[in-house]
């Protein structure tokens, strides 16, 4: 079983990575909030993990250890396999998904692609026991970083209406000051995008 690589960002896609560990890259899934954090060229640390299928051997990574955990508990529920399971992870971060289980509240696992109601109750009923038996740390985002978030939306969907997908944009505005006026982030942006 490989429990982590560590390399070299050599691709950043939308559901995947390419992560270059002695000369093989390897293709991880990832879960889009991940995803966004990562860039071309950065070394860093994947914990895997490998599912093999009879018609396919995929690799799945995750920045630290929970977000493997909780991906680990989510597949053990009945009628939910990876994808649908990297779904909930893009869509809910770790507080919301951990919190809805505890809370019984379905609401807030049906945001997540592929997750009905009956799915949402079948989730909570099989893992609101198994859940408590794990300490997942709280992860609070700071007030400035819900601000820089809420700052640069404007941003975000002016270069998505100009084309550019939600990865595309978040990622051309990682770098840029969110204290510019709209229209200087968007040139920023769009130098980061070689436009």
């Amino acid at each position: 079983m490989i429990d982590f690589l560590k390399g070299t960002v050599s691709k950043v896609s939308l559901k995947y990575i390419i992560l270059e560990c002695g000369n093989i890259g390897y293709l991880i899934n990832m879960s889009e909030n991940q995803i966004r954090e990562l860039m071309t060229g950065e070394e860093i640390k994947i914990y895997t993990r490998l599912i093999v299928r009879e018609d396919s051997v995929t690799l799945y990574g995750f920045l630290d250890e929970e977000y493997r955990e909780l991906f680990d508990l989510l597949t053990t529920v009945t009628s939910i396999g990876p994808k649908v399971g990297l779904g909930i992870l893009s869509s809910l971060n770790l507080n919301e998904i951990v919190g809805s289980i505890r809370k019984s509240d379905i609401d807030v696992l049906t945001k997540a692609p592929g997750v009905g109601k009956k799915t949402a109750q079948r989730i909570i009923l099989e893992l609101k026991d198994k859940i408590s038996n794990f300490e997942f740390e709280e992860k609070d985002e700071s007030v400035a970083d819900i601000t820089a978030k809420g700052l640069k939306e404007p941003a975000i969907e002016a270069l998505i209406s100009l084309g550019y997908n939600e990865f595309e944009a978040r990622k051309s505005l990682s770098n840029v000051d969110e204290n510019l006026e709209i229209s200087k982030m968007i040139k920023e942006a769009l130098k980061n995008l070689g436009r």
